[in-house]
């Protein structure tokens, strides 16, 4: 990664999921010149990165005209809304913190001399398609316009294209990832995704309880597998182009709470969901990604599917046991 030495990067949503999974890495890595962590909670922020004097906090929200006097190399955006029940509940904010966010963050590229953009956008952009082969970066199914809960897909899709229409028209460089289904420790609690929640209930030794049979196939990805891939499209990836972030591991959401269940060493239980849960389930019932082209740039996996699960369960467990 000599790509980022001396390099200065800001990372929005620094905190979340895949956000500090990415900060926690360039840390590890150290040559970076400074670090800039673009989210909405200093608080959070100190509790974690207080003592690294590379990592600075911003306070910043997509929402918000960005209008913050920064000298970036590269920008990193991962702030939006992905928890499912928001995208019902609130699908005017869902769609313009993606829209509004990535476009005030390609105006700044344009004005500032940002030698990269990357987006972090999602495999629901893929929508619905009958078979259940992997989902290749230039092949897509339906999306449902009829349903509120596209809000979110459709504002993916709607970025990604800005993301291009900026590089065609004024030259940006930016590039584009669609991360599956990520989990691991570095999980917000308030993450009602099921590999998130489960998670921490496995951590707590609670009861795990799915809403439907768990059939539906996913490319489950360890956070850290999935940071190195992000970074490895920062460096290498093609200026407008979209790359997959995935993992060989191909699982059912069925057999990923049974590994929750076995590492937390809980129960599980199978229930019927209520009408606002379904409302909030992903239509995609085959979300299996072929991460192919970014392994073409030089990336492969390391972690398993059972490896990632077991250290995230792991890993929360410490954590939770050093808030006691």
């Amino acid at each position: 990664m000599t790509g980022l030495d001396g390099k200065c990067i800001a990372v929005t949503g620094g905190m979340g999921l895949i956000g500090s999974a990415i900060v926690d890495l360039l840390l590890i890595y150290g040559k970076t010149s400074k670090i800039f962590i673009l989210a909405n909670s200093e608080a959070k922020f100190l509790d974690r990165y207080s003592g690294y004097e590379k990592v600075g906090f911003v306070e910043y929200n997509a929402l918000e005209k960005f209008n913050i006097d920064l000298a970036v190399d590269y920008i990193i955006h991962c702030a939006g809304i992905a928890s499912p029940e928001l995208y019902v509940e609130q699908p005017v904010e869902t769609m313009l913190t993606n829209i509004l966010g990535i476009k005030d963050l390609l105006e700044y590229a344009k004005d500032n001399q940002v030698e990269r953009v990357l987006y972090v956008s999602s495999s629901e952009i893929y929508g619905r398609r009958e078979n259940g082969d992997s989902f290749v970066e230039s092949e897509y199914g339906i999306v449902d316009l009829d349903e509120i809960r596209s809000s979110y897909p459709v504002a993916k899709r709607a970025s990604e294209m800005l993301c291009k229409s900026y590089t065609s028209q004024y030259g940006v460089d930016s590039v584009i990832v669609r991360p599956g289904h990520i989990y691991g420790p570095t999980v917000n609690e308030k993450d009602k995704r099921i590999s998130s929640e489960f998670a921490i209930k496995a951590a707590k030794g609670d009861k795990l309880i799915m809403k439907s049979s768990g059939m539906q196939k996913r490319s489950y990805c360890y956070s850290v597998d999935a940071a190195v891939q992000i970074l490895t499209v920062l460096l290498y990836g093609k200026m407008g182009e979209a790359y997959n972030i995935g993992n060989d591991s191909v699982t059912s959401i069925r057999e990923m709470v049974e590994m929750y269940a076995k590492y937390g060493e809980v129960a599980c239980e199978v229930v019927e969901p209520t009408v606002g849960e379904v409302k909030a389930f992903n239509p995609m019932n085959h979300s299996v990604l072929s991460n192919e082209k970014v392994k073409a740039l030089g990336y492969s996996d390391a972690f398993t599917a059972e490896e990632g699960l077991e250290h995230t369960v792991r890993i929360l467990k410490e954590i939770l046991s050093d808030k006691e």
